[in-house]
């Protein structure tokens, strides 16, 4: 009998399913009551174990997740066996898997959170010994202060780096990439006297988590940037975190980059939003760092190296897997009637076993948010759990819901109730957050202000909170792992999740810290076009198509010959697709012709198709005068309304186009007095006003934020009122009080009452998504290429006179006028503890002190800031920025 006939035999083996089956029941036992106990005959076990032995030498990543299964579930059921727990170690070992092996705390003689230093107290024999010390030793990644015990896919991952020059990743969620790729750099920047690095996520959000962990195990030597300012000093050792909109600026530098790493290279898959931008920055960086070392990676990608050629144009190796160190119970909630729910599990694909569970709670005519909460309650009050909601405003109110039926927690950690304090004084204290931590329970989107979502990531992980409420923010990398993942069903706003995003999301439940498997419980009701079978059958494996492979189905080749706005197609998905490829080709052309022929030649257009294209785009752009700098900085953004632009400064008064610091700059006028003036006479806000009103009538930019971001009444002097505000430094507690002030003493719909909570709430996230996607977002966007125009067109003097617009793009995104918290804020200090941080420092030294030292510095002598809130001077140690 051949070896793969031997292995196929023990994967389908009955003994090894049905032990699978009844470890899983009894596993589970302790949720559900209506489970019977289970006891497994001990020839059964003996028979399982040898048939997972044998799956675990299978090359195939499906049988091996099968052993891997089963391995776990044995341990799980048996942890008190010392024979059992040995049999789990040859397992663990024999799979890869070692790391795992750190659970077995019952077979080591010391405890220690790293497995390296755990010793066995147990006689394995031999044979045995010899083979476990063998695998043991070579899944030990040693450096200079530290060793870790890793899987095999993790110590392939490590020989790579340290051997290969491109890479394309590819593996599950909770696979451990990201452990090796930061040890990797950490590794280099310890053992190199000049290194940097360029580490690319697709959000802010993550911007911030990545950010504070690489400062928190770096050395002070080594710079962690989460921006490139206009004054950026360039250091011998420095990473840059960036998302690929910041990276555009890194492309307009002088700088040599060794290491570039893009996470969650799924995103260029985009059609509708960011792709464009992602494929841009990545061919773009590409040619700028042709010595580099290039790696890509994402989740269960097919083809890998694919995507990673057609992207970046270079050959490379792949590496991947399908394994992940945790497994997942995959289980279904059927409610049949009343109080009682069909509960179904899925052990792999295909294969279900089925009970009925008393839940003692009538959900009959209750609305999802209740259902989900009790649910939530009965089955995982105590347990770390992620609730998927596909919007914010759900995710938000479910929370709450939730929050009224749980008992407030009298052993509220000290860290949860500093929060608290902070909310109450910095946001506002009827904030429903508020309420929802007295509960160890928080909500997490996109509309939360910065400090807080990284405060509410960091008590979660800590397990100092329990229940979280999450949209697609988990979608983009932000690691927050649970033991419990509830979801209805799965939408990202009202799209439903594809089966590969469906893929990404359940990676989350598991946290290998504290547990081998996570569960996934997946509320159904009868009448649901979306089926959890669906989605737990499928295979999550996608070859990733990029954004212009993607869109160019969309375009027909006369759509190049008018105005981008212009093109309409039969749906508003085909539209924006349409428009998107059409700015791309047209920056394709303006690269070169033969980009873009070489670009509609490769995409299998006919010849005739081809020869129409390039006459429209020849007789549209060639005649086209904006600088080509302008049009590689902005490549968004149509490069014809680019060149109207700049036809219209060059024929206007410049001083209609810049801000003027003359004497009435910082004055308040009345609106009488304003009309008789110059533009640039006029205040800060009046002339605010002006550039965002002159640039609106190219681009069209409050039309956009409207049908992107679902943004009303915009116009010049609303967005300029609050970008106005934001400039100023003002803490975001402050515009949201501001604009309740405002609004409760309105007179027409806008009216709301502020004792309302629900009032007071909607205008809290109201303010903060207002402020991520106009202000910091949609306005630099459209300002950026005005500066980079008058960038091309001023003198060296003109630009020292009007520096305050030449900043400006840089001043609306990180919130503040002042250069000190601008350096803070890019050095990875989120807005709100740099406005702190700025005004103690003045307050704290003499002018000529802050002439002669730097801030940074200043601050890195300091043990603990007084006047600091304990939340502020928390997170600062936390990426430290303090003295230790």
């Amino acid at each position: 009998m051949s070896d793969d006939s031997l292995i196929l035999q023990a994967f389908k083996h009955k003994t090894l399913n049905n032990v699978i089956f009844d470890y899983t029941l009894k596993l589970l036992s302790s949720t559900f009551d209506s489970i019977k106990s289970i006891e497994i005959k001990h020839n059964e076990l003996k028979k399982t174990i040898w048939l997972a032995s044998i799956l675990s030498n299978s090359d195939n990543d499906i049988h091996k997740r099968k052993a891997q299964l089963f391995t776990s579930l044995l341990f799980l059921n048996n942890q008190d066996d010392i024979e059992i727990l040995k049999a789990c170690y040859v397992l663990f070992s024999r799979l890869g898997n070692l790391t795992a092996t750190r659970f077995l705390k019952n077979l080591y003689s010391n405890q220690d959170e790293n497995p390296v230093e755990l010793k066995s107290e147990y006689n394995f024999g031999d044979f045995l010994s010899y083979e476990l010390l063998f695998e043991r030793e070579k899944k030990i990644i040693s450096l200079e202060n530290n060793s870790f015990l890793v899987t095999d896919f993790q110590k392939d991952l490590w020989e790579g780096l340290n051997n290969i020059s491109e890479i394309a990743i590819s593996a599950p969620t909770s696979s451990g990439k990201s452990f090796i790729i930061k040890k990797y750099l950490i590794n280099e920047f310890f053992n190199k006297n000049e290194f940097r690095a360029l580490y690319i996520v697709p959000s802010r959000a993550l911007i911030n988590q990545v950010s504070e962990e690489f400062k928190s195990e770096l050395t002070d030597d080594v710079r962690v940037k989460s921006s490139v300012t206009e004054e950026n000093e360039v250091f011998d050792k420095e990473i840059y975190i960036l998302t690929p909109e910041r990276c555009i600026k890194i492309l307009d530098i002088d700088i040599k980059i060794d290491f570039i790493f893009i996470d969650e290279v799924q995103g260029i898959e985009d059609a509708l939003g960011r792709g464009l931008i992602f494929e841009y920055v990545f061919n773009e960086i590409s040619l700028k760092f042709p010595s580099a070392k290039f790696i890509s990676a994402g989740p269960n990608i097919t083809n890998p190296n694919k995507t990673f050629t057609e992207i970046f144009e270079r050959d490379c190796s792949t590496i991947q897997s399908k394994l992940s160190p945790v497994f997942q119970l995959k289980i279904t909630l059927k409610n049949n009637q009343g109080s009682k729910f069909d509960v179904v599990i899925q052990n792999e694909s295909g294969i279900y076993q089925k009970f009925v569970q008393d839940f003692k709670y009538n959900f009959k005519n209750k609305n999802k948010g209740e259902t989900v909460a009790q649910l939530v309650k009965y089955i995982a009050p105590k347990d770390s759990n992620i609730v998927f909601v596909h919007d914010g405003y759900y995710a938000q109110h479910w929370a709450v819901i939730y929050a009224s039926i749980i008992e407030e927690d009298d052993d509220l950690d000290k860290e949860v109730k500093e929060l608290i304090d902070f909310l109450k004084e910095d946001i506002h204290k009827k904030y429903y957050l508020i309420e929802c931590l007295k509960k160890k329970i928080a909500y997490h989107h996109s509309t939360l202000p910065d400090i807080v979502r990284k405060e509410i990531e960091e008590l979660y992980t800590n397990e100092k909170i329990s229940t979280i409420y999450c949209t697609s923010t988990l979608l983009e990398g932000i690691n927050l792992p649970a033991n419990n993942l509830f979801t209805f069903q799965p939408k990202k706003k009202n799209i439903p999740l594809t089966k590969f995003e469906f893929g990404n999301l359940i990676g989350r439940a598991g946290r290998i810290k504290s547990s081998l498997y996570g569960s996934i419980y997946y509320i159904q009701n009868n009448n649901d076009s979306q089926l959890a079978s669906d989605y737990y059958d499928a295979e999550y494996d996608k070859e990733i198509e990029v954004f212009s492979s993607n869109a160019i189905n969309s375009l027909d080749v006369h759509d190049l010959n008018i105005p981008t706005s212009k093109i309409e197609k039969g749906s508003d998905i085909e539209t924006k697709k349409a428009q998107q490829i059409s700015i791309f080709l047209k920056h394709k052309y303006l690269k070169g012709e033969d980009y873009a022929l070489k670009y509609l030649k490769n995409k299998k257009f006919t010849d005739e198709e081809i020869s129409i294209a390039m006459g429209y785009l020849k007789d549209n752009l060639n005649a086209i005068d904006v600088p080509p700098n302008v049009l590689i900085k902005n490549p968004s953004i149509d490069p014809l309304l680019q060149n109207q632009l700049y036809t219209k400064i060059k024929s206007d008064d410049i001083r209609e186009w810049v801000l003027s610091k003359t004497s009435n700059f910082a004055k308040f006028l009345d609106p009488e007095k304003i009309e008789t003036l110059p533009i640039y006479d006029r205040p800060f806000y009046w002339q605010l006003v002006n550039l965002l009103g002159k640039l609106d009538e190219i681009f069209n930019m409050f039309d956009e934020g409207f049908k992107k971001y679902n943004q009303k009444w915009l116009s010049a002097t609303s967005t300029s009122l609050q970008a106005k505000r934001w400039l100023s430094g003002a803490p975001i507690g402050q515009i949201i009080k501001q604009n309740i002030e405002y609004l409760s003493g309105r007179n027409n719909y806008n009216k709301i009452d502020p004792e309302n909570l629900e009032d007071i709430n909607r205008v809290i996230n109201d303010t903060i998504r207002y402020n991520s996607t106009i202000t910091t977002y949609l306005l630099p966007k459209y300002v950026k290429v005005l500066v980079d125009i008058l960038n091309e067109i001023f003198t060296d003097e003109q630009k020292e006179e009007y520096k305050l617009t030449m900043s400006l793009p840089t001043m609306l995104e990180l919130g503040t006028k002042e250069p000190l918290i601008i350096q803070l804020i890019s050095s990875g200090i989120t807005r709100s503890v740099a406005i702190q941080i700025f005004d103690l420092y003045n307050k704290n030294t003499t002018k000529d002190f802050r002439e002669k030292n730097d801030i940074l510095n200043w601050l890195s002598n300091q043990r603990d800031i007084k006047e600091l809130k304990p939340i502020y001077n928390r997170y600062l140690k936390r990426i430290k920025v303090l003295a230790t």
